[in-house]
């Protein structure tokens, strides 16, 4: 629920996902990274970005969920898939944050003063429609796509869980979150949708011939961020309706909300 392993743990598929992912890009990106001290056009390049590009996506998926994960799904085991996908919420929009930053690179002259940080969060008052910005590197997209994909996949597989299976919660709770979750829900497909209009304007060619690219590589990313800051406030809000209904119920059977340690 609200999480990219509501149901089961899904942190080790998710982390095989990503490392297999960033295996594919690690020689791309030293590729990348010595490209200024290598003879412009060299062979090396452009096949290891060919070889990248075309490498298959990782199929990432949950589990089937079981009787016993359903019942497993406690207070504590609910709120802390919730405070994971913060983490995971913030590694999408740090993605994003890269996507634009790749698709809105302009051409440094003496005259400009060198950026020492990075921004953290992005807006549509930083494109310029008339700026003349480099054409996006394919690499580096592909990295950072790459990385994306994992993470919707899984968000996208949950949605398809609770919709199927539903939820192991109080009827109390459900009427709560159920407006939470349609919102959840369109937000995730809608940020899917982004990421699909990323790979069909990954460049393909010259850069000279990907130039054009950089508007909707720049306005995805941004929605993508956008949408994520949205789902953090519905993480946020699910979480706090949770701790409030699961102290009621704890209080009204005399026992404790907090997990028992040993």
């Amino acid at each position: 629920m609200f999480s990219v392993k509501s149901f089961g743990d899904q942190a080790g598929a998710f982390s095989l996902a990503v490392s297999l992912q960033l295996l594919c890009t690690a020689t791309t990106v030293i590729t990348v990274a010595a490209m200024p001290v290598l003879a412009a056009g060299a062979n090396s390049a452009a096949t290891a970005s060919k070889a990248t590009a075309t490498a298959p996506v990782s199929g990432a998926t949950l589990k089937k969920r079981t009787a016993s994960d359903a019942e497993q799904m406690t207070p504590d085991c609910m709120l802390s898939d919730l405070r994971d996908t913060r983490l995971t919420l913030n590694q999408l929009k740090q993605q994003a944050v890269n996507l634009f930053l790749e698709a809105t690179r302009t051409r440094m002259t003496v005259s400009d003063a060198p950026v020492e940080q990075s921004p953290t969060a992005i807006s549509l008052s930083m494109f310029d429609s008339k700026a003349k910005y480099l054409a996006p590197r394919k690499e580096w997209l592909v990295l950072y796509v790459n990385t994306l994909e994992p993470i919707v996949h899984l968000l996208s597989e949950d949605i398809n869980d609770v919709d199927t299976n539903g939820r192991s919660v109080s009827r109390v709770i459900e009427e709560r979150i159920n407006p939470l979750w349609n919102t959840w829900r369109d937000q995730v497909i809608l940020i899917n949708k982004s990421l699909d209009q990323v790979q069909g304007s990954m460049p393909v060619g010259d850069e000279e011939e990907s130039a054009d690219s950089n508007s909707v590589i720049a306005k995805a990313a941004l929605d993508m961020f956008q949408r994520a800051e949205e789902l953090e406030k519905v993480r946020y809000r699910a979480a706090l309706i949770l701790i409030e209904e699961y102290k009621k119920d704890a209080a009204a059977k005399g026992t404790s909300a907090a997990p028992v340690t040993k």
